[in-house]
């Protein structure tokens, strides 16, 4: 998906920045660095989620890491609830000086082999709808700065 914003603007909303990140995941209340890395790969993030009344956490290791003016990258890897392995691809390539592509990956590995059965019923629905939610929140903050 291209986002209609430079490349350095999308970054921290990925990474960095806890209050952009918070735009872009409303659920997202906390977040602590409990093991740094210098190039970043390694690192592990304690991440509080606040759904309704329900306070979930979990520890976010980093898997992959890149910072280019071209090209920015941050997998994390962390296991929902238990049940699911999960490891998420965030990634922005610069088209132009006003211009990014987007692109986002999603592995859901259940931990029991029954579990993939209901990955079957999944919807795309899901990340289509997150990703449109980015786009639409990104491109507005960039408005609000540009005027």
């Amino acid at each position: 998906m291209e986002l209609k914003v430079p490349i350095e603007f999308a970054w921290p909303f990925f990474y960095g920045d806890l209050e952009k990140k918070k735009l872009i995941f409303p659920k997202v209340v906390g977040e602590e660095i409990l093991e740094s890395t210098e190039q970043v790969v390694g690192t592990v993030i304690h991440q509080t989620y606040q759904i309704g009344s329900l306070t979930e956490q979990y520890d976010i290791t980093i898997r992959k890491y890149a910072d280019e003016s071209d090209y920015k990258m941050i997998q994390e890897s962390f296991i929902l609830n238990d049940r699911f392995q999960m490891t998420i691809d965030y990634e922005l390539q610069r088209v132009d000086n006003k211009t990014t592509k987007f692109i986002y990956t999603s592995l859901n590995k259940p931990k029991n082999p029954l579990l993939s059965l209901f990955q079957l019923f999944g919807r795309d629905e899901v990340v289509v709808n997150f990703m449109n939610r980015t786009k639409d929140t990104i491109e507005n903050a960039y408005k609000t700065t540009a005027d």
